[in-house]
């Protein structure tokens, strides 16, 4: 293990050595004075990139990155379904990456503020139109420390390829660990607008616009189906020769992990799939998209009975004998909605459990236990490095597996009749 490190604003990440990396850091965050901020203009949207610290320190070991802990303001507004629920009732469902008690302790504690107003009444109800914000410490999940490449960049577009294991933009436990924090940490890009995504252990090409007429224009042409959309997979098992459309609506199976299944009341989706070779036991397949769903290509490569090669959630047992083939779940809805989140809950990537910790958990969320709320004044800098309500504070995570950073799924074209970008074929689709 390595002594913790900064990289400057303007140098990008150095390729992966697979050694730890021995430079020290002494600055503490640029931001770290600061306060918590009221929502002062109810319509105006927080960019969470403009809070980050820039420079938090951070370790290579083996090629990844691990960056250290620190404090920050997670802000949503009420959705729909959480309407007229507790709001410790609705985080405790919706965030699963903490302990089960977290919500209604962080609440007594007043770190949750509704509407600008610091909100330590546990049973409170949530209601149209909530403004809230959540300070905790963050832990953010570790990275492949590989560069991201600039395939193309005009004043007006900045195309990059994506390398695999980091989201685009900030979601759950990713910000500065994403391909926009990324950019604003280690080259100060700020200001790019998110044309289209890619999963987080996908790759390749990836369009940003640099102002709002760009994003309007390629928005407006991807939404008529002008673009044409290529992808390059692996996949288990030999693939059929004829080229294979898979036309199955998408919906939502597990709405707070973000995970899909076909389903008859899901969106309109379709896929075209084309062998391109075959070693006998998987398959390297070149697919065009019509349609953009969420996680597409892999529900598609699914159904058709070739999950692609690795895929943690989508090629598992857990969605039956076959693997989900046709659908064919051999379980009801609801059963296979409960098995797969199960598969996937935060305690089992737990190296072991902490019972002490589960203890205190109990004992602070008792109704009898009285907290006293910390000051709204209070700043980062007066906060702790270690978080005794944090649940990745208390408890060892296990290693995380390779195929958690890579999904062997590359977007290799994006193209319109105006204009294409495309990235080289990556190693493992190229025959031997």
């Amino acid at each position: 293990m390595s002594d913790t490190t900064d990289v400057p604003e303007n140098q990008k990440s150095p390729k992966p050595s697979g050694k730890a990396d021995k430079r020290k850091i002494e600055e503490k965050p640029e931001n770290s004075s600061l306060k918590r901020k009221k929502f002062e203009d109810p319509n105006k949207k927080v960019d969470p990139l403009e809070e980050l610290p820039m420079k938090v320190p951070f370790k290579i070991v083996d090629g990844v990155r691990h960056l250290a802990p620190y404090w920050a303001c997670y802000r949503t507004r009420t959705k729909g379904r959480w309407i007229g629920r507790k709001m410790v009732e609705v985080f405790s469902g919706e965030f699963l990456s903490t302990n089960r008690n977290y919500a209604k302790i962080a609440c007594k504690m007043g770190r949750i503020y509704v509407n600008g107003e610091q909100m330590t009444d546990v049973d409170y109800v949530m209601r149209n139109g909530d403004r809230v914000e959540h300070w905790a410490h963050r832990h953010e999940h570790p990275i492949r420390d590989l560069p991201i490449r600039v395939i193309s960049e005009t004043d007006d577009l900045f195309v990059v390829e994506k390398p695999p294991s980091l989201p685009v933009h900030t979601c759950g436990q990713y910000a500065i660990h994403t391909v926009l924090g990324q950019l604003r940490v280690n080259e100060g890009r700020t200001g790019l607008r998110v044309l289209h995504r890619l999963d987080r252990a996908t790759s390749g090409v990836l369009l940003f616009a640099k102002n709002y007429e760009t994003d309007l224009e390629f928005k407006t042409t991807l939404k008529q189906g002008e673009w044409s959309k290529e992808y390059i997979c692996k996949v288990d098992g030999v693939f059929p020769d004829e080229e294979q459309v898979c036309e199955q609506p998408i919906g939502p199976l597990v709405i707070s992990m973000g995970i899909q299944c076909v389903r008859p009341d899901g969106k309109d989706a379709k896929s075209r799939f084309r062998k391109l070779w075959s070693d006998g036991t998987q398959s390297v397949v070149q697919v065009h998209i019509e349609t953009g769903r969420t996680h597409q290509i892999r529900v598609h490569s699914q159904f058709l009975g070739h999950p692609i090669a690795g895929d943690q959630i989508y090629n598992s047992a857990v969605w039956g004998p076959t693997k989900g083939k046709n659908a064919d779940y051999q379980k009801s809805f609801d059963e296979l909605c409960e098995d797969v989140r199960n598969t996937h809950k935060c305690e089992n990537w737990h190296e072991k459990p902490n019972p002490e910790f589960e203890q205190r958990m109990e004992h602070l969320a008792a109704d009898t236990t009285p907290i006293t709320p910390e000051a709204p004044s209070l700043t980062l800098e007066q906060r702790p490095e270690f978080d005794e309500i944090c649940q990745k504070c208390n408890v060892e995570s296990k290693k995380v597996p390779e195929n958690h950073f890579q999904l062997y799924l590359h977007c290799l074209k994006y193209e319109t009749k105006k204009w294409s970008f495309k990235t080289e074929m990556p190693d493992w689709a190229v025959q031997k």
